[in-house]
């Protein structure tokens, strides 16, 4: 049933994939002409196909020169939404035109959806003429820059007429470079969705990984602190990539501050990962020689990052981190394959989760760069999509676990307070359950009694019908005593055939008259052999309060241990008159015999 209910899970989520995929990767057409963009007719889009661009090799460039590169057609064309070139690459001239076909001059919005360019110049050329130059990127400062955003941006009225934007641009980090232009209500409108989906998803992934942190504190296993810190790093990640950690705290650390931070927190969520697959899965236990690949996965790749930032290689880090961000992904799989060979709880959610990232990872990579996917919103923020239902899934498993952990202690505490043969309480059981209870009748001044009851001749069954038999009375005494006690009573074996039973808010006379019951109850249970050859008996000893008369101590909350030994020891004391004046019968404890 479990199988099947897992597969209808697999199922179901694959389905949500394919529908994802399908959706992500439409790509409706422009509205506009092969070479040029004609606004106002054109609202929004990446006109990454209708980019011509080129690399500087030696030299920088003026803005003369770069025409002049132009106009000479040594150069490539886009050939998808969003152009990228790699990592540490030479810088990079673009250039599109734009034509306002309106008479009056319209605003729209030029955006480089990538925050972490170092250095962005845009040149606005009209007739020739340079109308406007508009610096950016993370190596400028957050006031100084075209726009507070958290992205190289900029707004513009273009003019009536043919406007060439030349772009260049300079970066160590990857050279990925998702353009968007938009009429600027266009852009505010989007924003604002893109804010409530950034939020809603980065909301779920932070509130998972606070309350697993929450958890860690309070259980102090691991696992849920790799879980939080796994989560979190996510989080602080993406918000770091997408430029909005940047847009709220800048410091002036100098061009690749942001790219220092990205690949940082992209090393500490890949880490925490891969160290929380590695304790859910228990790799360690089935797979070591995986276990032993990702454990120094997690050594190798972060201690080359560190040697980078201390001789100042940015790009080596950033290669390295992108290695590790795809050995994350490689490995998760791995370890949900090798789980799944041998049948590990929750393998084949975890696989399939991780499968699931992998794609939309994928996805957002392609996407990004220009390869195979179409760059839109939904490509770009798919990563972010699969990492959250990543994590809903795991979330999904260390709950199932937590329950499991949380059965297994209960059950563990059950057999550590049950007698293993009879399934009543032992003496540690009894001991836990009446100290509570002793204590408020000793501060409330109420009646309560102790039973002792021992079986009669008891090693002469053990002898006569073997110890199997032997322990079928004992088991059958203690259902007996369960049926026959009252609410409230507590019942337990004490030790060999000796039972006890303590009686709240009983006086011992009271107490008298339920210990014949229950000795007339047992004398008349029915077993075979018993039957045979004679009916069993017991003994009982009855000691108790009697409005309090006999216990000095009540009140004194320092001698509740030593007066609940008290009443057991009065309570041995009537059994052995029992047990001594013909057997079979109740006696009570009085003071003259604990004198004898």
């Amino acid at each position: 049933m479990q199988y099947f209910s897992d597969n209808i899970t697999l199922f179901t989520l694959f389905i949500f994939v394919i529908l994802s995929i399908g959706y992500a990767t439409a790509n409706p057409k422009e509205k506009n002409t092969p070479h040029i963009i004609e606004i106002p007719a054109y609202q929004s889009g990446t006109p990454g196909k209708l980019i011509q661009y080129f690399q500087e090799r030696d030299a920088r460039l003026t803005l003369q020169q770069a025409q002049q590169h132009f106009a000479s057609k040594q150069v490539k064309k886009g050939s998808s939404e969003s152009i990228a070139l790699g990592i540490g690459v030479d810088p990079v001239w673009l250039k599109f035109s734009v034509n306002n076909t309106h008479v009056d001059p319209t605003n729209y919005r030029l955006a480089i959806e990538t925050p972490w360019l170092d250095y962005v110049d845009t040149y606005l050329v009209q007739d020739e003429q340079l109308q406007r130059h508009i610096p950016g990127g993370d190596a400028i400062a957050f006031a100084d820059r075209p726009m507070q955003y958290r992205f190289y941006a900029f707004e513009h009225d273009y003019n009536p007429g043919i406007t060439e934007i030349l772009i260049r641009i300079e970066s160590i980090g990857p050279m990925a470079l998702p353009m968007r232009f938009s009429e600027t209500q266009t852009a505010i409108s989007r924003d604002i969705s893109t804010g409530y989906q950034y939020g809603i998803l980065w909301g779920i992934m932070a509130a998972l990984g606070l309350y697993n942190l929450v958890l860690f504190f309070f259980v102090k296993q691991k696992i849920y602190g790799l879980y939080a810190l796994y989560l979190i790093g996510f989080v602080l990640n993406s918000l770091s990539y997408t430029g909005h950690i940047h847009a709220i705290y800048t410091p002036d650390f100098g061009p690749y501050w942001q790219d220092w931070v990205d690949i940082t927190l992209m090393l500490t969520y890949s880490v925490a990962g891969l160290h929380f697959a590695r304790q859910l899965l228990e790799t360690k236990s089935y797979a070591p020689l995986l276990d032993k690949i990702v454990t120094r996965t997690t050594i190798i790749i972060p201690a080359g990052m560190l040697l980078g930032f201390i001789f100042n290689q940015l790009a080596f880090s950033v290669i390295l981190a992108f290695i590790l961000n795809s050995g994350f992904v490689v490995l998760f799989v791995a370890m949900g394959l090798s789980a799944l060979k041998v049948n590990k709880p929750f393998a084949v959610i975890f696989l399939f989760s991780s499968v699931l990232a992998a794609i939309c990872i994928t996805i957002s990579t392609l996407a990004v760069g220009g390869l195979l996917v179409p760059y839109n919103d939904i490509t770009f923020k798919v990563i972010e999509v699969g990492v959250a239902l990543e994590a809903i899934l795991l979330a999904v498993i260390l709950a199932r676990q937590f329950r499991m952990a949380q059965l297994d202690k209960v059950i563990a505490e059950r057999y550590a307070r049950t007698d293993s043969l009879t399934q009543v309480n032992n003496r540690f059981g009894f001991n836990q359950i009446t100290s509570p209870i002793w204590t408020n009748i000793l501060r409330e001044s109420r009646d309560a009694s102790i039973v002792l009851i021992d079986v009669d001749d008891f090693k002469t069954i053990n002898d006569n019908y073997g110890h199997a038999y032997g322990d079928e009375v004992l088991i059958a005494i203690a259902k007996c005593l369960q049926n026959t006690a009252r609410k409230g009573d507590i019942v337990a074996r004490w030790g060999g055939e000796e039972f006890i039973l303590f009686l709240p808010e009983t006086s011992q006379s009271q107490a008298l008259v339920q210990a014949e019951r229950l000795r007339l109850a047992l004398q008349n249970m029915e077993m075979e052999i018993i039957q045979t050859h004679g009916s069993l008996t017991v003994s009982l000893g009855v000691a108790g309060s009697e409005g309090n008369q006999e216990f000095p101590e009540v009140g004194n909350l320092n001698l509740v241990a030593l007066t609940t030994e008290k009443l057991i020891n009065y309570a041995d004391i009537a059994l052995y008159e029992a047990k001594h004046t013909g057997k079979n019968k109740v006696c009570g404890w009085t003071q003259s015999k604990n004198q004898t």
